[in-house]
């Protein structure tokens, strides 16, 4: 199921969410890695993490990628054909993707050097589920292509799924939006996580519209894998320990087996548009933030005693 890790030793590993447009935010989050001299020797993404991981492992630098995301508009990543939809609402013709993302792939093609990513120091893995079996299939250096980026990246229902090796694939956060373990598999020390929503623990206030419910559904969706990776491993530092669980999972950072794992996160909700808001406003607003809340939430990893900013 796995890829074959490259024979090196990894004691970094960068791991980034899917979320859609707010990508943005891990942007920012880099930009302070990068400030602190902190460089992964592996990234593993899902969904726009897999763009913004393959972005940075294709050689890509900071103000390239900061360029890419404040000039990016949702025309460059999909397009609706309204008459295409009809005519399949009254012919009756199989599953039609709301959008159509052609203009991605073209993005992708004009935007990114991924012939580089072969040569690349830094080892990148991307997640994408395989939709006949159910399997979640991982992709690295040696084999990521433009197809590959774009099944992590297509989203069910609303994206077209991608053939991957004559094989249907669509988004890897299906199954695993927060890919930790071929971090953990690859024996990363140091593993500093971004999550794309609030992680366990933020108040997000009680539902009170239909509207609030789902969103509040999805943004529990988007943080599953990762609570329920967490929690797994507190039950299996629990049992090899004899100590009990970690004090919270509300924690920003832990110490366990010889690993370091630290969680990045927003604060509060970002809301349903924030996930297709391909802006110049939204992306310059999280970028900030990404920034901001990796400088504040990363202070005890870095042991940033006093604020130098």
């Amino acid at each position: 199921m796995a890829v074959k890790p490259r024979k090196k030793k990894y004691k970094r590993a960068l791991v980034l969410s899917g979320g859609g447009a707010r990508g943005a935010y891990q942007v920012g989050v880099w930009k302070f890695l990068l400030e602190m001299g902190w460089k992964p020797d592996l990234i593993c993404g899902t969904s726009v993490g897999s763009i913004n991981a393959t972005a940075i492992g294709s050689g890509m630098n900071l103000g390239e990628l900061i360029n890419i995301w404040k000039t990016l508009e949702h025309g460059s990543i999909y397009r609706i054909s309204l008459l295409k939809q009809l005519l399949a609402i009254f012919t009756r013709r199989n599953l039609q993707p709301i959008m159509d993302t052609e203009p991605f792939k073209r993005f992708l093609q004009e935007k990114f050097r991924i012939e580089e990513i072969r040569d690349s120091e830094i080892e990148i893995v991307i997640t994408a589920v395989n939709i006949l079996t159910s399997q979640l299939k991982f992709f690295n250096n040696e084999v990521i292509d433009v197809e590959h980026i774009m099944a992590s990246s297509a989203i069910p229902i609303l994206f077209p799924w991608q053939y991957v090796d004559g094989v249907p694939h669509w988004d890897g956060g299906v199954m695993m939006n927060t890919p930790i373990l071929p971090a953990l598999e690859r024996g990363a020390s140091e593993i500093i996580v971004v999550l794309l929503s609030p992680v366990g623990g933020s108040r997000m206030g009680l539902p009170r519209t239909r509207r609030q419910a789902f969103e509040h559904v999805f943004e529990q969706q988007l943080i599953g894998s990762y609570e329920s990776f967490m929690a797994h491993l507190n039950w299996t530092y629990k049992q090899k320990s004899n100590r009990g669980f970690f004090p919270s999972l509300t924690q920003r950072s832990w110490d366990f087996e010889g690993v370091r794992l630290a969680t990045i996160a927003p604060d509060q909700m970002l809301g349903f548009t924030s996930i297709m808001n391909f802006s110049t406003r939204q992306a310059d607003r999280l970028i900030h933030e990404g920034f901001t809340d990796a400088r504040n939430q990363l202070s005890e990893f870095f042991d940033l005693e006093d604020d130098p900013y």
